[in-house]
């Protein structure tokens, strides 16, 4: 059993246990309190003499805001520790608009209570710990602006918690440590107040699809809050948020400043921008089969894949420089993992799974076997196999037949751009390779970019064809023969020897000199 969850069945149980303790036997209409003369305040306490199982309060309990007691009025501003725990009859309560304080334990264990409804305007300042844990039928909560803190495990095990308002403007800063572990969410969109969200905060919601952070929010620890959610497809970051963003659309918040991606998603896209995947990053999304990291990646935090048990394969970049350890644990599924490297990189003995040592196939670049099969940890590998491919300073290439290298199209998820130098030899692992030219479209550019390839001294070196668009023009470069525009639905538009064609706004292919190229025109 994973230790942070092992401790929460743990706190769970003894939160659940009965307490002996002294109580006040006084009621009025059947709710008991403790007084406080001294403030001519009343706080709701248990039943009876202690707090068990047996004698406690059933149905509906309208708390009433103030109170008479030997003649004296008493303003009720809170509900004690443990005053409604255990009361497995309890269907519903309203709570007025005097109360202030909701203590440890207050609803723990309401098993049947469906309803909570806060008077307004709602003086209450703060939710204790455990408050609301495990009141499984318990669908819906608002929370009144007016709360300013709420405690850790408040609302674990409300299985059918599926709804959380939050009336603004929220004075809540902080989401602590398990508060929605274990319920019934659906989506999730925390108040503008809130500052820090807490370790696993919303872990193991097994309905959780969507997840939205305010620009307000300045931390996330780094044991991922959002860790055991397999169902999440949805991440965003509010534009005007200057530590988080969810850049591309990639549904995982990354760390602005330190590229550094700190929670990922089943549907997450890694952007080329992010140099690092963070702690507990993709904790237990189990729902990953393959993952492949483009080649900005350089480092991967602890835990950061532990039990993503769908996972088969797994590629590391050419950038990667070393991983923590554990970053595998609880996955025994991996069939394959790519290494791109042409040295290999540091890894801990606990990364892999023993079985993953013994039975996945690690495959690395040309020329590079001799230099993992005596590494350490990475010599653990029973199954080691060259690849006919390799990456050197960003340019991928692939072996022909007659041993010599020609470049192929970027195999790391980062485009060419720009002016790209081209050896007549290249050098992987222990193998020095000619060059001997490129493949067919491999130094096609991307839409709205360019290449320029600079090769060494090669006469047999291809001619680059530069295709590109832009505002009412198809633009080509380099290109000596006639030119076909395709359509999206792949009609002619113009066959021309033109390098400058005019053209309306749209989406299309053009084919020129055997390369084929898709261009954007704004």
């Amino acid at each position: 059993m994973n230790t942070a969850l092992k401790n929460i069945t743990l706190l769970s149980a003894f939160a659940l246990a009965p307490i002996a303790a002294l109580a006040s036997d006084t009621s009025v209409d059947g709710i008991y309190y403790d007084f406080d003369a001294a403030t001519s305040t009343a706080a709701v306490t248990y039943k009876g003499k202690c707090q068990c199982a047996g004698d406690t309060y059933t149905c509906h309990v309208q708390i009433p805001a103030s109170v008479i007691f030997e003649g004296k009025a008493y303003t009720v501003n809170a509900i004690g520790q443990n005053a409604f725990a255990s009361s497995r009859e309890l269907t519903s309560v309203s709570i007025p608009a005097s109360v202030e304080q909701i203590a440890t334990n207050a609803f723990i264990g309401c098993i049947n209570l469906e309803s909570v409804n806060f008077q307004t305007p709602s003086r209450l300042r703060s939710i204790g710990k455990h408050a609301f844990l495990a009141c499984k039928k318990l669908s819906s909560i608002d929370i009144p602006a007016s709360v300013e803190s709420i405690g850790k495990y408040c609302f674990q095990l409300c299985e059918s918690l599926s709804t959380v308002n939050f009336e603004e403007p929220s004075k809540l800063t902080v989401i602590e440590e398990y508060v929605f572990c274990r319920t019934g969410l659906t989506k999730f969109s925390l108040p503008e107040s809130v500052t820090t969200i807490s370790a696993v905060a919303f872990c193991q919601n097994p309905n959780l699809t969507q997840v939205n952070l305010p620009a307000t929010v300045t931390t996330i620890s780094p044991q991922n809050p959002f860790a055991y959610n397999t169902q999440v497809t949805r991440m965003t970051v509010d534009p005007a948020n200057k530590v988080y963003d969810s850049r591309n659309d990639c549904n995982a918040f990354i760390e602005t400043k330190t590229n550094t991606l700190v929670a990922g998603s089943k549907a997450s896209v890694i952007p080329a921008s992010v140099t690092a995947i963070g702690r507990s990053a993709f904790n237990h999304v189990t729902d990953l089969t393959d993952a492949a990291l483009p080649a900005t990646i350089r480092t991967i935090g602890k835990y950061a894949y532990l039990g993503c048990t769908g996972l088969r394969s797994f590629f590391f970049p050419s950038t990667m420089i070393s991983m923590a350890d554990s970053v595998f644990q609880r996955v025994e599924t991996l069939d394959s993992v790519i290494v791109m490297t042409q040295r290999p990189f540091s890894i801990d003995e606990t990364d892999f799974m023993p079985s993953v040592y013994d039975n996945a196939t690690l495959y690395v670049p040309a020329g590079t076997a001799p230099l993992y099969r005596a590494a350490s940890v990475w010599s653990k590998f029973r199954n080691i196999v060259e690849m006919n491919r390799f990456v050197v300073d960003g340019i991928s290439y692939q072996l022909n037949d007659d041993g010599t290298a020609q470049v192929i199209e970027p195999q790391e998820g980062v485009p060419y751009e720009g002016t790209i130098s081209i050896p007549a030899r290249v050098t992987s692992g222990t193998q020095t390779y000619t060059v001997a030219g490129a493949a067919e479209g491999a130094l096609n550019p991307a839409p709205g970019k360019t290449i320029r390839a600079v090769w060494s001294s090669q006469p047999d070196a291809p001619t680059t064809v530069t295709v590109y668009g832009t505002r009412g023009h198809i633009k080509i470069e380099g290109a000596q023969g006639e030119a076909q525009v395709y359509n999206t639905a792949g009609v002619v538009m113009v066959s021309t020897t033109q390098r400058s064609i005019p053209i309306e706004q749209g989406v299309y292919v053009v084919k020129v000199d055997g390369t084929t190229t898709k261009v954007i025109v704004d």
